[in-house]
This record gives C-alpha cells, sequence and structure tokens, in this order.
C-alpha cells in the first residue's frame, strides 16, 4: 500500500489524472443536484390541494349573442344557469368563479388586516357564487359560509363580504380569529369575513400557494366560468348533459368542459420533463465516467505491462497487482469527489439564489460520493485483473 510511489506515478500523467478527477467532480455535482431537483419535483406533484380533485369539472360559457353585452341579462343568465347545473343528475355542487384550482396562478392582490399594523401582504383573490365550498369539498371550520344575500350587484359599492382560507387568517391575524374582522385591499376597499374554511393549496407564482380569499358575487365578464362536482363515477355521463343544460337556457354561446384532472395533469408536464431530463442526464454521466475510468485504467494497464511484469517478477502477488490500482483509482476518486462537493454545493447556491431551487439535501450528496466510490471500484476491477494476469515473463523479455 505504497501512497508515495502511487502519487508520483500520477503527477508524472498529470493531465490525463486531472480530466478523471475534473469528470468526477462534475459527475457528482451534477448527479446530486439532479436528484435533489427530481426529489423537488416529485414533492410538487405528491402535494394535496385539499380538493376533490379528481371528481371536479370545468365549465366555462363563451358567448356571441348580442344580448350577453348587457350586464344586467349576463348576471340573469348567470344565476339561471347555476340553477340548470345544480338540477343536473350527478352534480353534487355548482359555483360560478373565477378561480380554477392547479392553472398554476390566478388572481390576486395585496391587502392588510383592518385594525393591524398596516402590513400588506399578497394572496389569491377570487369571486364566487356561495357554492364554492361544496363544490371544492372544503370545511367551513369557524364562521358562516357565503349566502345569495351577500352578494353585491351595485358597481359602486366597495365593500364585499369574504371566507378566507385558515392559512391567510393565520398570516394576517396571527392566532386571533379572523370572523367579524375587516381586510382592507390597496385600493382601499373593504372586505368583511364572515368565515372560515380548510384545507386550501393551489400553486401560485408567488409563495402564496395557501392564502386565499373568495368575494361573494357574480363572475360573468366576457362569459361566465363554472367549477362543478360530481358523484364519483359519474363524470362520463354528466358531461354531454351540462351543455345540453347551458344551452337550454340560453343557446347564443359555446360551452367548454374540462376536467381539473386534465388541467392538474398537464400543470405538472414541466416536472414530468424535468424529472425525465434530469434521470437521463444522471444516467448518461455517471456512464460516461465509468467508460473513463475504464478507459484511463486500461491504458494504464497497457502502458505499464513492463513495470507490472517486474513487480510480478520481483515476487509481487496478483492481489497485490490488483490492490495497486485499486487504490490508485481511490485517489483519484476521492480528489474528484473532494472539488465535487465544492462545485455541488456552489451549483445548488446558484440554483436557490437564482430560481426556485431547493437547498441540496446532504443525503443526496452522501449517496452520490458512495455511488462515486463504488462505481470506481467495479471499472478498475476488470483492468485491474488484466494487469495482474501479466506474466512476470514480460519483464523477462525486455531485458
Amino acid at each position: 500500500m505504497e501512497f508515495g510511489p502511487i502519487v508520483r506515478a500520477l503527477t508524472r500523467n498529470k493531465v490525463r489524472a486531472l480530466l478523471i478527477i475534473l469528470q468526477i467532480a462534475i459527475t457528482l455535482a451534477v448527479i446530486t443536484n439532479g436528484i435533489n431537483m427530481i426529489a423537488a419535483e416529485r414533492v410538487k406533484m405528491q402535494k394535496k390541494s385539499g380538493f376533490d380533485d379528481d371528481n371536479l369539472l370545468w365549465v366555462r360559457s363563451r358567448p356571441f349573442a348580442e344580448a350577453y353585452n348587457e350586464r344586467e341579462f349576463r348576471i340573469a343568465t348567470t344565476q339561471s344557469d347555476i340553477r340548470s347545473l345544480a338540477a343536473i343528475p350527478g352534480i353534487r355542487g355548482v359555483a360560478n368563479t373565477n378561480f380554477l384550482p392547479w392553472q398554476g396562478g390566478g388572481s390576486s392582490g395585496e391587502l392588510k388586516a383592518g385594525g393591524g399594523d398596516g402590513t400588506l401582504y399578497r394572496t389569491q383573490m377570487y369571486t364566487s357564487s356561495p357554492g364554492i365550498t361544496d363544490t371544492l369539498g372544503v370545511r367551513i371550520v369557524s364562521g358562516r359560509n357565503l349566502r345569495e344575500s351577500d352578494i353585491n350587484l351595485d358597481p359602486n359599492n366597495t365593500t364585499g363580504t369574504i371566507i378566507i382560507s385558515r392559512e391567510l387568517e393565520k398570516l394576517l391575524f396571527k392566532g386571533e380569529s379572523a370572523v367579524g374582522r375587516q381586510l382592507i385591499e390597496r385600493d382601499d376597499s373593504v372586505d368583511n369575513v364572515v368565515g372560515v374554511f380548510d384545507p386550501f393549496y393551489n400553486p401560485y407564482g408567488w409563495p402564496i400557494h395557501t392564502y386565499t380569499y373568495f368575494n361573494a358575487g357574480v363572475v360573468a365578464r366576457g362569459g361566465a366560468n363554472y367549477l362543478l362536482r360530481v358523484e364519483p363515477g359519474k363524470m362520463k355521463q354528466v358531461i354531454p348533459m351540462i351543455e345540453k343544460g347551458l344551452l337550454a337556457v340560453n343557446d347564443g354561446r359555446n360551452v367548454e368542459t374540462k376536467t381539473v384532472g386534465e388541467i392538474k395533469d398537464r400543470y405538472f408536464t414541466e416536472s414530468r420533463i424535468v424529472i425525465g431530463a434530469m434521470t437521463a442526464v444522471i444516467v448518461l454521466l455517471i456512464i460516461v465516467t465509468g467508460l473513463g475510468i475504464v478507459g484511463v485504467t486500461s491504458f494504464s494497464v497497457t502502458e505499464r505491462r513492463k513495470q507490472i511484469g517486474t513487480r510480478r517478477a520481483l515476487g509481487a502477488t496478483k492481489p497485490a497487482i490488483v490492490r495497486h490500482f485499486l487504490l490508485e483509482n481511490w485517489i483519484i476518486t476521492n480528489s474528484g469527489v473532494l472539488l465535487g462537493l465544492a462545485l455541488a454545493y456552489g451549483l445548488n447556491y446558484v440554483l436557490v439564489t437564482n430560481t426556485e431551487g431547493v437547498k441540496l439535501d446532504w443525503r443526496f450528496v452522501a449517496g452520490g460520493v458512495v455511488l462515486l466510490w463504488a462505481q470506481g471500484i467495479f471499472a478498475t476491477l476488470a483492468p485491474a485483473a488484466r494487469a495482474a494476469a501479466v506474466s512476470p515473463v514480460v519483464a523477462t523479455r525486455s531485458i
């Protein structure tokens, strides 16, 4: 186990050793951060909204009749739509709302707690008819639900009646109840909180995924949007009845339907691409690095056949020859691992600082180190065994 001769031999072939060290370092940095990204994406994909996603249906009414230019007509038609949809067998809940789960965004703004310290907080903001909690499958945990009488149809009245998510209550009121309190928006409009519901999760561009309120109202500008909750197993038979029901109310429009499951699946398309791409990169890097180690070690064996034969002639055993090359690889691998650790955390710092990346999990780093150690051993074994098979006669022939 002579480290000195091995290190001196490596210094005589600096470029070859440095290239493998750099390759190992880059591999460690990329695979650890890649696995970290894959894990983060999987966590996102496993996150639950708290809604009955599998049984939610989004319906959009796209009007083309001139009658829809009148505000009063749009409102009256929307209210008729809600009654028509609710009467369809298999429908458990209906809400006219501009909220759409898993769209990756939505409506948001800043507001503050009335009587608080004046700090403005960003939150998701949506308008909805009173059926929104039953439609989503969430529950009121304090206060009451929205009512038809809460809907404000006066465009000059800026006071609203809202229910808020429990996480928004915690953020704004620091453990106190929000029921009966007021929220003041940036434009100084006032919202009266009548209830708090839970749970709520809707991914957004800002980290406001659990903060929202629903304001009692009618969403009919430019066409009406509806969320429907369908009884389990009845989605296919309900969808054809929806268009018939809405066109029976008014046929001056087109009707589009889409399940929230489809919307959710589309939202996670990017995550699946990231997982697939990073998996391919990781596998490719591991293969290339392994082949690089095999190639360098094989070249080293071929290059040093005379020296190996001489050592065999002087009494070196086959295990000693194998051990020599394994030790040489161990030195190279550890040098690459040490450089790779610095690169891995440096790359992660850049990702966390400039993107929505998450901090590197030390367990992935430890796993990457063990993987490269094992890869180095297995990649060296075959060339090392070939070196051990060199006969002492090789040295004799060269004398």
